[in-house]
């Protein structure tokens, strides 16, 4: 089985067929032929649709896994300081007492 349409549109509304005593109705086969012309025109801007599509969505993921990235970036960096600031002895706490007795001197003077 092929992986491409051997025939186009164009190629079924052009074609000919030789008549023969007793043969088909040339007029039946033509509408018959126009039929799966239209149908091969809605496959084709189907086809034409999705791939768009699929061209949208894998921008979109390209987008959001970079964000994702610089989230996680983001995140690592900022543990690695509260790790630091840890190490250091410090605290949420230990700061807002240090913050709290620096205004204490500063403004009881």
């Amino acid at each position: 089985m092929a992986d491409y349409i051997k025939l186009s549109k164009q190629d079924i509304l052009d074609k000919d067929f030789e008549v023969e005593y007793k043969g088909y109705k040339v007029e039946e086969v033509d509408a018959f032929l126009d039929m799966i012309a239209e149908d091969y025109k809605t496959f084709t801007d189907r086809e034409i649709k999705k791939d768009e599509k699929i061209a949208l969505l894998e921008k979109e993921v390209n987008r959001v896994t970079n964000n994702l990235n610089q989230v996680a970036a983001t995140l690592k960096l900022t543990e690695s300081q509260m790790e630091d600031l840890a190490r250091k002895g410090l605290n949420s706490a230990d700061i807002i007492k240090r913050i709290s007795n620096l205004e204490k001197d500063t403004y009881n003077k």
